[in-house]
């Protein structure tokens, strides 16, 4: 396989060029394809960037959900525990906070 940038000559089974280091398969995201070339997908049609993009947003949205999940989790043992200080009244606001979504 010779390298687009430096005409250098690499085996096959290279994935990086030996000079220069340039990436010469690109394996999609999505399928697996092996390709020579990035951008999109021979097989699938899926944009490398997009789908990247796509799946960080997922992740940072996913993590934000659980830490409210634990956040609220929090706050409803704190209330339990705080229940013979306060005679129940602030745990039951809380949990008529939580309904409402506040």
């Amino acid at each position: 396989m010779i390298c687009p940038k430096c005409q250098q000559e690499n085996p096959e089974s290279a994935r990086f060029c030996g000079r220069c280091h340039m990436t010469l398969r690109f394996t999609c995201p999505a399928c697996q394809h092996v390709q020579s070339h990035g951008n999109q997908c021979d097989r699938c049609g899926v944009d490398f960037a997009k789908y990247i993009s796509m799946l960080q947003f997922q992740m940072e949205s996913d993590a934000r959900r659980e830490r409210e999940t634990r956040r609220a989790r929090q706050n409803i043992i704190r209330q339990a525990l705080l229940l013979p200080v306060t005679g129940g009244w602030s745990l039951l606001r809380s949990i008529k906070s939580n309904l409402r979504g506040e």
